[in-house]
């Protein structure tokens, strides 16, 4: 499952509602839940990293996106709604070193 994007039920922080969003998974944690870097279509995130279709063993975004690196949270599996993409192994590691970069920020 890491390097797995899908689309993922992620809910407000009241709790009182969802949205169907785009998520790469980064890691299984030792509760089975996953770590996961949410996507966006907003350039404006300080921390963004800027991905690319061509990032992808399979699936596609029909829109440009990023990965908000300093949004990261958990998830539980049956939150995940559909896989739609796979990213390149090459592609998750850079992804990850930069998520790092963020991290020591």
């Amino acid at each position: 499952m890491v390097g797995t994007i899908y689309l993922a039920k992620i809910y407000f922080t009241d709790n009182t509602n969802f949205k169907l969003r785009p998520v790469l998974i980064i890691k299984k944690n030792s509760f089975n839940d996953f770590i996961y870097i949410p996507f966006t279509t907003n350039s404006n995130n300080r921390y963004s990293f800027k991905f690319s279709n061509s990032f992808l063993e399979f699936g596609e975004f029909k829109r440009e996106s990023y990965l908000i690196l300093d949004k990261t949270c958990t998830i539980e599996e049956k939150l995940l709604d559909k896989k739609i993409a796979k990213v390149k192994s090459e592609i998750l590691e850079n992804i990850l070193d930069e998520y790092c970069k963020v991290l020591r920020v």
